[in-house]
């Protein structure tokens, strides 16, 4: 079975955002030289929009001002970017959703899939025979706003073919025989053949899937090569074609019972370890590390814990390390009938390209450091140990928010700094702005004396006001002042009141 979503990235699009529904959509991809449109729904058809038409000319269709097009009320357009990732992960999730009707589903094997294969050997039978199978499959995809075609086939190529150029929607075809003569007449793009070797059969007056199958078999791969050949072997099941099924990926969750309730540490201790070391076996058979999991004390009533940490990995001794941390912060008030770990994060490890010589010095660091992060984390506490985000705020003081380390990966190796826009900034802020006692000449305006010490040296300045949505208005002008004792301030004078403010310290 094929079952054929058309126009599936405008049918993704509108099961997320139910409001463009009854819109000119379009989807526009981005080519060499500009943007064009990729796909577009029923609703533009009217206006004269098509596949590869530029964004400027798909805008020229509706007229500025113009409220009627064709006697009717002229639509707004909506423009949106196609996300090929999103369409393919919502189809998987299709197929897996599919896998209650055939135990093999799997999507066609393309860039851009749009449809769905299903080996219904067997499954038919649960609903009643073939025609069944395709209502109930149909009534649930269109709950959920979805339109198909499906065919049903002896072979995969078949089964497409027809869904996607048959004048019916459903298509059954139920022999051998009668699926030849159902492809005859199909215009020769139902092969699934390139666009080149479809325009070089178009050039030789070659339209349908039965003037290919008239000439001469041998002829074919020198002119147009082996795909032809192979596609229509396909199609009439004379060479075989694999269906790669989806498959939704099992839990990681390993368990251990006692045969009594259980309260030496050591012994709990142990039992963590070798289930530690089953999942990890696990990871890596799958290639891929560990980033958090969740360990349960069966039958207690202490809360289980979760080892969360700052980049995935499968290091037996680093991650035991955290484990044994863990699991002596936690105190049993009575037995525990069993442990149970989780997998909630997998992740691909860090994998660095090995040098020439050996010297590996720099890549040691980022894991120590990542290390040693874990391990104050997993022993303080996740909300203790943080690390400074800069935030795009003007106003200093609200510039740069202190978040958990392990919330996000990036400071595994440091996250670069742009050092022109730290440059004239301070090491150390003060969190409240503190009131200057200040001495100025009649003849300057800025400062000679600041704390009754002399001002050597001046620069700026640098203004910095805050936007009327922050509340009181803050007009500052910030000054850099090195003093006659070394010291040099980052101060500003506040243009409402006319006062100077400290606001930080240059080392």
């Amino acid at each position: 079975m094929c079952v054929w979503c058309p126009l599936w990235p405008v049918q993704r699009l509108l099961s997320v955002q139910p409001r463009f529904k009854g819109c000119p959509l379009i989807l526009l991809t981005e080519s060499r030289r500009h943007l064009s449109v990729a796909a577009y729904s029923p609703e533009a058809v009217p206006y004269g929009v098509h596949v590869g038409m530029s964004l400027g000319e798909a805008r020229s269709l509706w007229p500025i001002g113009s409220s009627r097009h064709l006697g009717r009320p002229l639509q707004k357009p909506i423009f949106r970017r196609t996300d090929p990732l999103a369409d393919r992960t919502r189809l998987q999730a299709l197929a897996l959703h599919c896998q209650r009707y055939s135990p093999l589903v799997g999507l066609e094997d393309t860039v851009a899939p749009d449809s769905l294969w299903l080996d219904i050997s067997g499954s038919e039978a649960l609903f009643g025979g073939e025609e069944g199978l395709i209502h109930a499959l149909r009534t649930d995809l269109a709950e959920q706003g979805i339109q198909v075609r499906i065919a049903i086939a002896n072979t995969w190529g078949a089964a497409w073919a027809v869904s996607h150029f048959a004048e019916s929607v459903i298509s059954i075809i139920p022999s051998t025989e009668e699926q030849e003569d159902a492809i005859k007449s199909l215009p020769v793009a139902a092969l699934r053949l390139p666009d080149k070797i479809v325009d070089s059969l178009r050039t030789l007056d070659i339209l349908t899937i039965g003037q290919l199958m008239r000439l001469p078999r041998a002829s074919l791969p020198s002119r147009f090569g082996k795909e032809l050949g192979r596609r229509l072997d396909q199609a009439l099941g004379l060479v075989p074609e694999l269906l790669t099924a989806e498959r939704s990926l099992e839990p990681l969750i390993v368990e251990w019972l006692f045969e009594e309730p259980m309260t030496d540490r050591q012994a709990v201790n142990h039992v963590c370890e070798v289930l530690l070391e089953r999942l990890l076996t696990t990871l890596d058979d799958r290639r891929v590390g560990l980033r958090e999991l969740i360990c349960h004390w069966l039958g207690a009533e202490t809360e289980p814990f979760s080892l969360r940490l700052l980049r995935p990995t499968t290091e037996r001794r680093h991650l035991l390390g955290l484990l044994r941390l863990q699991c002596e912060r936690h105190v049993f008030a009575s037995g525990i009938h069993g442990v149970r770990i989780e997998v909630v994060e997998m992740g691909l490890p860090l994998v660095r390209q090995a040098t020439l010589f050996g010297d590996d010095t720099q890549d040691k660091q980022p894991q120590a450091f990542a290390e040693l992060v874990e391990r104050l984390s997993s022993h303080l506490g996740y909300q203790a140990v943080l690390r400074a985000h800069l935030q795009p705020d003007p106003l200093p003081e609200f510039s740069c928010q202190y978040v958990p380390c392990l919330n996000s990966p990036t400071v595994v190796g440091g996250a670069p700094m742009i050092l022109s826009r730290l440059r004239c900034r301070p090491l150390r802020l003060l969190r409240v702005p503190r009131l200057l006692s200040v001495e100025t000449s009649s003849r300057e305006v800025l400062p000679s004396r600041i704390e009754r010490l002399p001002v050597i040296r001046v620069s700026g300045p640098e203004r910095i006001e805050s936007g009327w949505w922050r509340g009181v208005d803050a007009k500052r002008d910030y000054y850099r002042f090195d003093l006659s004792d070394g010291a040099s301030l980052w101060a500003f004078c506040d243009r409402v009141s006319g006062h100077w403010f400290l606001h930080g310290l240059f080392s």
